[in-house]
């Protein structure tokens, strides 16, 4: 997903505008929320907290960005270094230290609460096939991907989309077009 903004308005930025900073807030929060519910498997919670986090890296690395480097992928990195550190901070606990309260105030084992198995091969093949789906798509150009992320996850029409990517409607059609082919061969080899 492209973001980026005119020079006046990154150099705002740079200096730390606070309305500006809102302003960015305002006009990309979306865009990361939406990227954490389709590429991440945490709770709602854990969302907004690395989004909120996020937000603070951006304000202290802006004064660093120089002007001349391509700011979404600035942003993005930024963004995606912090997702990674979050997940090398999660550590692992064991369903047997898992405990929740009941309704009569009695703490219940978590491995009591697990799903029946019908519904849990359900899940699994649900997972499994998603899976095959991301690593699909890890495996397309970043143009195509992004073409993907906005007419599929974020629902965007085609004018969006060639705004966003500076093409033309015509070529943002046919690159989704192209990129849904190459996604169902690679599916398919898989």
């Amino acid at each position: 997903m492209v973001i980026d903004f005119d020079k006046e308005f990154k150099m705002l930025l740079i200096q730390q505008d606070e309305p500006t900073f809102n302003d960015f807030y305002l006009q990309t929060v979306d865009i990361f929320y939406r990227y954490m519910k389709a590429n991440c498997s945490i709770d709602e919670a854990d969302i907004h907290d690395i989004i909120a986090e996020a937000y603070v890296k951006l304000r202290n690395a802006l004064p660093n960005y120089d002007i001349n480097q391509n700011f979404s992928w600035y942003i993005w990195a930024i963004f995606k270094n912090h997702i990674k550190d979050f997940w090398k901070k999660s550590s692992l606990v064991a369903f047997s230290s898992i405990w929740e309260i009941d309704q009569e105030g009695q703490k219940t084992d978590f491995g009591e609460t697990i799903a029946d198995p019908e519904n849990f091969m359900d899940l699994l093949e649900w997972e499994y096939k998603f899976e095959q789906i991301k690593t699909a798509i890890n495996h397309l150009d970043e143009v195509s991907q992004d073409i993907l992320f906005l007419r599929f996850t974020e629902e965007r029409d085609y004018a969006f989309i060639a705004s966003t990517c500076d093409i033309s409607q015509e070529s943002a059609r046919q690159k989704c077009s192209r990129a849904i082919k190459q996604l169902k061969q690679l599916l398919w080899e898989n």
